[in-house]
C-alpha cells in the first residue's frame, strides 16, 4: 500500500508539473484532417506555422497534429462537421450545391495574387457572405484562394480555341462553368487524382495554379502552361473547425484560436500560397516547363466567352439571401 501511495503521489506530481509547464492548462492536441502531398504548402508551411503560433500563445499546451487519409478531399467538410477530426481545409467547389456565395471569389476578372484576393475574400465573407450560413456545424476560421489559375496541357496551346473539345480536369466551382463556356470536355476529380488522370491519358491537361503543378507532380506530364494576365479563375477554400471542438476548449485555448482566425489568418495563408507559386515557377522551369501568355486577342476572346458566368454566380448568391452584386463590388473594390 505504501508503494502504491508513493507511486500515485509521484504520478500526480508529474501531471501537475506537466500542467504547470503548459501554463496551468492540460495539454490539448487538435487533429487536423489534411490531404494533398506533404510538400504542399498547406502541410509544409501553413499548418506548421499555425501549430507554432498556437503553442506560443498557449505556453505549449495547445497544438496541432496532421492526419492524412482520414477522408478523400470531397468528404473533408463532413469529416470535421461530424467530429472525426477537429480541423480541416476544404475546396468549396468539391461539394456541389452546398456553397454558392463563395464562387464570387473565383470569378474571371478578379485580379491579384493569393494574398490580396484572400484578404478581400475574408473581408467580403465577414461583411456579406457569412449571412448565408452555408457552413453549418463548423467554425469558419479563414477563407482564402490560391493564386491565378491557368490552363496546363500535355501539348502546347497558344489559343483558347484549341482547348474546345479537349479533355481537361476542371476541378469544381466556377472552373466548371469556365470549362463549359470554353467548350472543354470537363473531367471532374479532386486534385490528388490529376497526375494519374493526365499520365494515363484520361485527361489531356488541367486547370491549375502553377504551385499545384509542382505540389501534385503534374508538371512531370503536362509541361505547357497557357496564362491569362487578366486572371482566368481561382479556387476558394475554407479552413474549418468542428463546433464542439471549439466550444469544448478552455477559455485560454479558445482565445488562442480567436486571436488567430479571420483576416490576418487569410492574409498569412495567401502569402504562403504566393510563395508556393514562386517555387512552382522555379520548379516548372527546372522540369522543362514552358509558360505562354495569352495575346490581347485571346484575352478578349476569353472575356467574351465567359461573360455570362458572372451574372449567374451573382444571382445564385442572391438566392442564398446575400446581396450578390454588392458583395462582388465590395470584393473587387478591395483589389484595386
Amino acid at each position: 500500500m505504501k508503494k502504491l501511495l508513493l507511486g500515485l503521489s509521484a504520478a500526480a506530481t508529474m501531471v501537475f508539473a506537466g500542467q504547470a509547464m503548459a501554463g496551468g492548462h492540460a495539454a490539448k492536441e487538435l487533429i487536423v484532417s489534411t490531404w494533398a502531398a506533404p510538400v504542399h504548402t498547406m502541410n509544409a508551411n501553413v499548418f506548421p506555422w499555425m501549430d507554432g503560433e498556437l503553442q506560443k500563445c498557449s505556453g505549449g499546451s495547445l497544438s496541432l497534429k496532421l492526419e492524412y487519409n482520414l477522408a478523400p478531399p470531397p468528404a473533408q467538410y463532413d469529416t470535421v462537421r461530424d467530429g472525426v477530426a477537429d480541423l480541416t481545409w476544404i475546396v468549396h467547389g468539391y461539394t456541389p450545391g452546398k456553397f454558392a456565395t463563395t464562387k464570387l471569389a473565383e470569378l474571371p476578372g478578379n485580379t491579384g495574387n493569393a494574398e490580396q484576393m484572400s484578404v478581400a475574400f475574408q473581408k467580403t465573407w465577414e461583411k456579406y457572405l457569412s449571412k448565408a450560413g452555408e457552413a453549418k456545424g463548423v467554425q469558419v476560421l479563414a477563407n482564402y484562394v490560391h493564386g491565378p489559375g491557368h490552363v496546363n496541357t500535355v501539348k502546347k496551346i497558344t489559343s483558347y480555341k484549341e482547348i474546345e473539345g479537349m479533355k481537361l480536369r476542371v476541378g469544381g466551382g466556377v472552373a466548371n462553368d469556365i470549362g463549359s463556356a470554353l467548350g472543354v470536355a470537363g473531367v471532374n476529380l479532386p486534385a490528388p487524382g490529376v497526375y494519374e488522370a493526365v499520365s494515363s491519358g484520361v485527361a489531356e491537361g488541367v486547370f491549375f495554379p502553377i504551385e499545384t503543378m509542382y505540389a501534385f507532380k503534374v508538371a512531370e506530364v503536362a509541361k505547357y502552361t497557357f496564362r491569362n494576365p487578366d486572371g482566368m479563375y481561382t479556387t476558394s477554400f475554407g479552413l474549418l473547425m468542428n463546433d464542439d471542438s471549439y466550444n469544448d476548449l478552455s477559455d485560454k485555448h479558445r482565445k488562442c484560436i480567436d486571436d488567430m482566425r479571420g483576416v490576418e489568418l487569410s492574409r498569412k495563408i495567401g502569402k504562403f500560397w504566393d510563395e508556393a507559386d514562386d517555387l512552382g515557377y522555379e520548379k516548372f522551369a527546372e522540369m522543362g516547363g514552358t509558360v505562354t501568355d495569352a495575346s490581347p486577342a485571346e484575352r478578349a476572346y476569353y472575356k467574351e466567352k465567359t461573360s455570362g458566368i458572372e451574372a449567374q454566380i451573382v444571382a445564385a448568391a442572391s438566392d442564398r439571401g446575400v446581396d450578390g452584386k454588392a458583395a462582388l463590388a465590395y470584393y473587387r473594390s478591395l483589389l484595386n
